[in-house]
Order: C-alpha cells, then structure tokens, then sequence
C-alpha cells in the first residue's frame, strides 16, 4: 500500500536561472506547521491569549528553530567522522542539502522563545501548552515527507508492511542487500506515535483547561515526546552513536526531555516546589 504513495521527490521546478526545484518534503513540512497553526491559534484564543503573539512567536520559533535543528545534525555529523562534509559555512546552514535534528531545533527554539517570551511578558505556560501539541501534529504530518524523499527508515525487516527503498538511497551498509529487500518504515512509526500523543494530549487539554494549572499540558508533551523518541531511535541506524556503542546522541537528548517534562509536570501540578499549607494546631484550653 504505501508502495503506490511513492513519487519524485521534486513537487515542480520554478523557471529561475537553471530552475528552482520545489520538494515535497518541504511542501509537508509547511502543510504540518499550517494545520498546527490553525488549530493553535483558536486553542490561544479560548485560553484567552493573543493569537498575533502566537503566530509572531511561531515564525520564530519556526526560523530558529530549523537553523537550530542543522546545526545540531551537523555537529553530531562531524562528531561521527563526516566532518570533510562541510568545507564552508555555506555547507553548515545549507538546510536543502539535507539533514535536521529535531531535537536539537526544539531545544534551541525553545531558548529562543523564553527569551521572546520575557521580553513581551508572556504567560509562557499557555503558549507552551499549545505549542506543544501544534509541534506533535505538525510533526506527525511532516514524517511523510521523509517517506517520500525514501529515509528514515530502519534495518531490514520481513514484517509484511516493510518498506523498500531505492539502492541510491539506502545506507552504506544496506548498499548490498538484494533489491527487494524491506525496511521497517520507521518514518511511520513515529507518525503514529505522534498522532497518539496528540489526540491523548488534545483530549486531556479539553477536559482539564479550566482545572489543571497552565504548562502541564506542556509537561505531558514533553514527557510523551521523548519518549516515542527514544523509542524510535532503535529503528534509526543513521543516527550517530556514542563511541563503539548502539546508544544514539539523540537518545540521551531524548530521555534529557523527558525527564524534564516530568520536573515540569510535578512543579505545575504542585507535588514539588509549591508552598506547603501550614498546619496551625488548635490551641489547648487549660482550666
């Protein structure tokens, strides 16, 4: 079935100079972020916010977090000995070329819009709240551009929804399998997984709006997010490793994540860090 969805990764080529392609990964990409946006910027508005600071803040976040995301992927890829990759700096931010750590946009964007945030004087708990669900549908929509641009995928695979790839694009280590040889459809499985988390998340952020305290929401996000990654990294075989070792430079970002979507979470539900009730002891009348 997802043999049929296959196509050129180029959507058409704009007639500028020697033609500008136009992928398809990036028409995804921006359909993801667009269905995001729309959702968040209503969700903002019944938390009684301003949508203009929203979307502000989004194209921020957007921008930086993209240049975020490659400069990450491009660290972890010297890291990992392709450092003769990237003879000029023009290499380093060249985002066409291919190559983003999520991880790494997230966590630099999220710098980015704390200090934005301060600065306007922003409840940043409610914009935290939404963004964390636009991030996960956004993102669930988005892995389909992997899929047509044939990577993230993981190692071979005789289950019966395995995915095959093209020889020119598979991994120097795949490069001699035979020809129709599958691969666990690893972009999928992280789509699925992100669509579960926001629904469950879209679910609990309507029944608990106007109970649970702002940035919980975000908590759970961030608990869910790290997770499912660290989960996924197992089907990721190009991912740089620490060393000799199967564990990812990702998987430790993605369990840092996690861990501290637990902190925030307990913080707003107020099981540490809140102010503790005093407990005034009933004088005794002596007769």
């Amino acid at each position: 079935m997802l043999e049929a969805l296959k196509t050129d990764p180029i959507a058409f080529t704009i007639p500028i100079g020697d033609g500008f392609s136009v992928y398809w990964y990036g028409i995804i990409i921006t359909l993801g972020i667009a269905v995001g946006a729309i959702w968040g910027g209503r969700e903002i508005e019944r938390r009684g916010q301003s949508s203009d600071e929203f979307f502000n803040g989004l194209l921020i976040a957007v921008f930086s977090g993209y240049l975020f995301a490659r400069l990450t992927y491009v660290l972890l890829d010297v890291l990992g000995g392709n450092g003769d990759r990237y003879s000029s700096f023009i290499d380093v931010i060249n985002i066409r070329a291919g190559g983003v750590n999520i991880l790494g946009g997230f966590i630099g964007a999220a710098l980015v819009i704390w200090l934005y945030a301060s600065w306007r004087k922003m409840n940043l708990w409610h914009y935290a709240d939404v963004a964390g669900l636009v991030i996960l549908v956004a993102q669930a929509i988005g892995r389909w551009g992997n899929f047509i641009n044939q990577e993230l995928y993981g190692p071979p695979t005789e289950l019966p929804w395995g995915i095959s790839i093209d020889p020119q694009f598979r991994l120097a280590e795949f490069a001699t399998l035979p020809a129709d040889t599958r691969f666990h459809p690893t972009f999928l499985y992280e789509s699925l997984l992100l669509l579960i988390g926001f629904f469950v998340l879209l679910y609990l952020n309507k029944r608990f709006r106007g109970q649970w305290r702002e940035g919980t929401i975000f908590g759970l996000f961030l608990i869910w997010w790290g997770v499912q990654r660290f989960v996924i990294e197992f089907f990721r075989p190009d991912q740089t490793t620490i060393g000799e070792t199967s564990i990812t430079y990702s998987m430790l970002l993605a369990l840092v994540i996690a861990a501290i979507g637990v902190y925030v979470t307990m913080v707003r539900i107020g099981r540490i860090g809140g102010k503790k009730k005093r407990v005034v002891k009933p004088k005794v009348q002596r007769t």
